[in-house]
């Protein structure tokens, strides 16, 4: 698709009272307000292979220090996964990530596991409703 199309939907969103966090080529981030001075951006729409919306959860690995990675991405899968599938939506990936200290980056504070899951959209409309759902749902499995 082409920047202006991108452009479409970035105004579309905006339209539909969506903040936007960050553009990129053929992606766009949605804010997700954390508390009204902190957003974090773990929504996309993404316009290559089709327009399609992106999300990740996880878990964290500080909430349950005793607990094995796959029992972590479980509770993903259990969680939000199933609300996520009965949805449309489908499983795209599955990663460890080490969460660094910004000022020693030999420093892990915490381990996340996380889950991306999309879903392909027909059209701008359903991007907008499949956006405002995925902002609704809890993506941190906590404890």
């Amino acid at each position: 698709m082409s920047s202006t199309d991108l452009q479409q939907v970035k105004k579309h969103l905006l339209e539909a009272g969506l903040e936007v966090y960050r553009t990129r080529e053929a992606e766009i981030q949605v804010a997700e307000r954390v508390r009204l001075h902190i957003m974090d951006s773990g929504i996309r729409v993404r316009m290559q292979e089709g327009l399609r919306v992106v999300f990740t959860a996880r878990s964290q690995r500080s909430d349950y220090p005793s607990v094995g990675a796959d029992a972590l991405f479980q509770r993903v899968r259990g969680t939000v996964g199933e609300q996520a599938l009965a949805r449309g939506y489908a499983e795209e990936d599955a990663q460890t990530v080490e969460v660094k200290d910004p000022m020693d980056d030999a420093r892990v504070l915490d381990t996340w596991h996380e889950i991306t899951y999309a879903k392909t959209a027909d059209d701008v409309s359903t991007v907008v409703d499949e956006v405002r759902w995925a902002l609704e749902i809890d993506k941190y499995v906590a404890p």
